[in-house]
């Protein structure tokens, strides 16, 4: 039986990873669209119909096993109101493509697989570490924060909860 785990950082800027047997098999960023007409603050959303494509592609004819671990997001202090709908919208979207595939769902707070890994809040930490596991993931640029933590949070699914799942 071929298992897959998916990692995903939910939010506009944040990714999806898939590890398998052989480790990192592929890191992808968030489909995002634009929101359309209108005046508010956030312009982009989730592209769900690109991420149930994202998602067929990775899973259908690959693995026969498949759980999915989304980072269970929660607001900041300081963080406004659009920003925590935006965020609030796409937890919504990722959630219900997610569903509607049939895949189960691991919600794991950041506190939990930061201090898995040994890391601090500081995003770039997470870049660094990833970078580290993975040398030939796409982790060059400074703003590609959002693909090591999908990185990290599929490869604590792969290592912590793909096992108490079973």
């Amino acid at each position: 039986m071929t298992m897959i785990v998916i990692g995903v950082d939910c939010g506009l800027s944040g990714a999806l990873a898939m590890i398998n047997q052989d480790g990192l098999a592929a890191v992808h960023d968030m489909p995002v669209m634009a929101k359309g007409a209108g005046h508010g603050r956030v312009k982009n959303e989730v592209n769900g119909a690109a991420l149930n494509a994202l998602l067929k592609n990775w899973v259908d004819g690959v693995a026969d096993d498949v759980l999915v671990v989304i980072e269970r997001v929660a607001s900041r202090p300081g963080q406004g109101v659009a920003g925590m709908m935006s965020i609030g919208d796409s937890v919504g979207c990722i959630r219900g493509v997610v569903a509607a595939r049939g895949y189960p769902v691991q919600w794991v707070t950041p506190q939990r697989w930061k201090k898995y890994f040994g890391l601090p809040a500081d995003k770039e930490f997470a870049r660094a570490r990833a970078i580290q596991l993975y040398p030939s993931a796409p982790l060059e640029r400074k703003k590609d924060h959002g693909r090591a933590e999908a990185i990290l949070i599929s490869l604590y699914g792969w290592q912590v909860l793909k096992l108490e799942d079973k």
